[in-house]
Formats: C-alpha cells, sequence, structure tokens
C-alpha cells in the first residue's frame, strides 16, 4: 500500500493531535486491512467495519483522532469461513493468530505484522505486532426458551474452557447444569483448544434462528451491550476511510445510534488498546529481547 509522504506528518483533528508514530501506526494498520481484504475478495467472504472503526468512517472518513486499531466485524458463519482458510493465507510478515495457533484464548482473531510491536503482555512467546482486531457476531437472546437454552449452553461450555477446576468441583459437589454430567465431562476431558472448537461448533450450529445477533463475548458475560438486528448487516455500502475505501453495514445509522447513541457528538475519550505499547519500527521480538523484564512489567501496568 503507497502513502503520500504527507500522510505521516503529524497534525491536529478535532483538537487532538496525531503525532507522526501514531501515523506511522494507521499505515501499518491499513497495509493489513488491506491484505486482509484480498483475501476476503479471494474466498468472495463478506466483513464489515465496526466499533469505532465504522464510527470513524461514518463521522470522520478515517480513523477517529484518538484513537489506534482497526475493529472489523463477520457475521459467525463467514467468520468460520474466514478460521478455515486464513493460516494458509497469512504468511511472513503477516500472521493470523487465534485460540488454536498461539498461547492465547479469545473469543475473538487478529491478523498481525511480525515486523512492529504492539506489546499487551509480557509473553515472549506470543506473537504482538501492530493488528487488526476480527469480531464474530453470533446470534443473540430474543427471548425464546430455544434461544435462552442456546446461550446457557454457551455460557457453560465457555466456563469449561477458561475455569475448567472450577466447573469439575461443582459437579464433584452435585451441582446440575443444563448439559448431562457426562458430556460435561467429556468436554472437560477433552484438550483445551478442541474445549474451543467445540464451542464455536456450538455457536455455527445454532447461528441464524435469532433476528438478534451480538459479540459472542458479550453474550456469554451477559454484558449490557445491546444485541444488534441481524437485518441491518445484509446490505453493504463502501466509504472513504484514510486513503481507501471500506465496507460498511448500509443500516450503519441504526447499529450506530445503538451502540453509542447520539455518535455525531464529539467525545474525546481514549483507546481500548491504552495500555499496549505501539512501536512500528521495531519488531515485537527485538522490542522485548532489549527490554528489562521488569521496566516492561512496570509500562504494562503489570507490577
Amino acid at each position: 500500500m503507497h502513502f503520500d509522504p504527507s500522510f505521516y506528518q503529524e497534525e491536529t483533528r478535532c483538537g487532538f493531535t496525531v503525532t507522526e508514530k501514531m501515523k506511522k501506526v494507521w499505515a501499518v494498520e491499513l497495509a493489513i486491512l488491506e491484505k486482509f481484504d484480498q483475501v476476503c475478495q479471494k474466498h468472495h467472504l463478506t466483513y464489515f467495519a465496526f466499533f469505532g472503526t465504522l464510527l470513524g468512517a461514518v463521522r470522520h472518513q478515517g480513523f477517529i483522532p484518538w484513537d489506534d486499531d482497526i475493529d472489523i466485524v463477520m457475521l459467525r458463519n463467514e467468520y468460520e469461513k474466514f478460521q478455515a482458510i486464513a493460516p494458509q493465507e497469512f504468511s511472513d510478515p503477516y500472521f493470523f493468530q487465534s485460540s488454536y495457533n498461539d498461547n492465547m484464548l479469545w473469543t475473538l482473531s487478529k491478523i498481525r505484522d511480525s515486523r512492529t510491536t504492539a506489546i499487551e503482555f509480557d509473553d515472549p512467546e506470543l506473537n504482538q505486532g501492530i493488528f487488526i482486531d476480527i469480531f464474530p457476531l453470533d446470534d443473540a437472546p430474543d427471548g425464546s426458551p430455544a434461544m435462552n437454552t442456546v446461550s446457557k449452553i454457551q455460557s457453560l461450555i465457555w466456563r469449561a474452557i477458561v475455569e475448567p477446576q472450577r466447573l469439575y468441583e461443582r459437579m464433584q459437589q452435585g451441582e446440575r447444569f443444563i448439559l448431562d454430567r457426562d458430556m460435561l465431562s467429556d468436554i472437560l476431558n477433552m484438550d483445551i483448544r478442541l474445549r474451543f472448537k467445540t464451542f464455536e461448533s456450538f455457536c455455527l450450529s445454532h447461528f441464524g434462528k435469532s433476528e438478534w445477533v451480538n459479540f459472542i463475548a458479550y453474550i456469554i458475560a451477559n454484558s449490557s451491550e445491546p444485541p444488534l438486528k441481524r437485518e441491518w448487516f445484509q446490505k453493504i455500502e463502501y466509504l472513504p476511510f484514510e486513503n481507501i475505501k471500506i465496507p460498511v453495514p448500509a443500516e450503519y445509522d441504526k447499529i450506530l445510534t445503538t451502540l453509542y447513541g447520539d455518535y455525531h457528538q464529539m467525545i474525546q475519550g481514549g483507546s481500548d488498546h491504552e495500555n499496549i505499547i505501539l512501536d512500528p519500527d521495531i519488531s515485537y521480538k527485538e522490542f522485548m529481547q532489549k527490554m528489562d523484564p521488569e521496566r516492561l512489567r512496570a509500562m504494562l501496568g503489570l507490577s
């Protein structure tokens, strides 16, 4: 992706100073997005800008000035198709990162540029290059008994992934769950990545039955984040975003109003990644090798 030298110049947008360094971070993320888009077009996959990236496209025709990342969303059926082909489509310096190929358990995936730095964790084995986030949207509870049951099973399988010992102890104490004891025991005895695959396979097999969708992490956590109408993601528009155009849901006004209320009102806030160490000019491996471990933990707010 080509960037005019003027793109990197420090500037003030909406009263906020965007530094040259942050412009470089943006450029890395846009290049990742371009690669991601090429893969999706090749395999006829649909995706949309989401969260702050969608708001930035609509309100700023680019990044929200105080934002530092790109968020993408895919409906669960498209997301699973993408997960199946992504490991073969992204090669060095790009890295498709999911719960199946790195030392993390996430309900989303990332594409990273391994030549850069975006450190959140003091784990030298984890790929921590600058990234874009890819979120799956799943069926959200609609008040029906069937969807209420699906949501309870999703939460139970997720607990089997993140707190298996606690769940096993509760079973030993005689507590009853929505899944029968043998089935739950089988899940707990699986390798952790197979448990995660079981979770995602369950989400996919019950997708398409509700008129509402939401990010699965919000569903299993009973978050107050409001669900969105599935029909709002049926049509695509392309909006300017910095030096490219990106796909957004045609009903973006309804989505942004649901997520943010009066989204035209400028409220300067922080990024969701304020504790991340960002450096577009050095690889995360080199950065961590040079950094004193205690100082790194202090910078990440871990000590």
